[in-house]
């Protein structure tokens, strides 16, 4: 199984630039010493005409780090050192508005007419978030992998698609506050590929498929550039 840890960061105070600029020195340096982990991407926002489907605002950079062990990536995000240098806001400079952080249990899907999914190369990412209240997280997250995932695999264009699950999704029940219900994330060559993915009838497909999902908080849309650096 691997496991994603996303950290999420909102700032007005520091480009996507200086930020990425930023984890590739001593961040990164630090990822790199804990064996447990095996890969390590930064996600920017991507810039052009970019597909808006809400008000959200935009992450300034998202960081994946990936392990093989959920015991691993809970006491790596609980130490001090980590918390020191990704949770805290006071570590950005001039300071962070807003820092997230996931623990998640990823599922890649295979695309139609293929056995197996494919290795996720293709750089831009269109990075879904659902977020609650909602009122039973295990059936939420069961409805939407059963289904959605294999309506948005027939994009014509789509290079991957993954899903990203909460730690303890399948015994959380109720969740009251905006804590992340699931992630998703569609992969595609360019922008221009994301744009005919959203005027297809695929798009119209998600969108009749997402009237059974059960009431939750919202959910964010962004195209993101997403770049590896760091593989064990």
């Amino acid at each position: 199984m691997t496991i994603a840890i996303f950290v999420t960061i909102w700032t007005a105070g520091m480009s996507a630039g200086d930020l990425d600029t930023h984890f590739r020195s001593s961040p990164l340096d630090y990822l790199k010493t804990e064996s447990a982990v095996h890969t390590v991407e930064i996600y920017t926002p991507e810039t052009g005409d970019v597909p808006m489907l809400e008000d959200a605002l935009s992450p300034t950079i998202i960081i994946q780090i990936d392990m093989n062990d959920a015991v691993a990536a809970q006491a790596l995000t609980q130490s001090e050192q980590f918390q020191q240098i990704f949770m805290d806001k006071n570590s950005y400079d001039p300071g962070a508005e807003k820092v997230n952080l996931e623990i998640t249990e990823v599922i890649h899907f295979p695309l139609p007419g293929q056995e197996s999914p494919p290795p996720r190369t293709a750089a831009l990412s269109f990075v879904v978030r659902y977020y609650g209240p909602v009122k039973d997280h295990r059936k939420f997250v069961e409805m939407y992998t059963g289904g959605h995932p294999q309506v948005l695999a027939n994009f014509e264009g789509v290079r991957n698609v993954l899903c990203y699950l909460p730690l303890g999704w399948r015994e959380s029940g109720e969740i009251l506050d905006e804590a992340m219900i699931i992630g998703n994330e569609v992969v595609f060559d360019d922008l221009d590929a994301i744009r005919l993915a959203l005027q297809s009838d695929v798009a119209s497909q998600a969108q009749e498929h997402s009237k059974h999902f059960q009431k939750y908080g919202y959910n964010t849309h962004h195209a993101m550039h997403r770049e590896l650096v760091f593989s064990r």
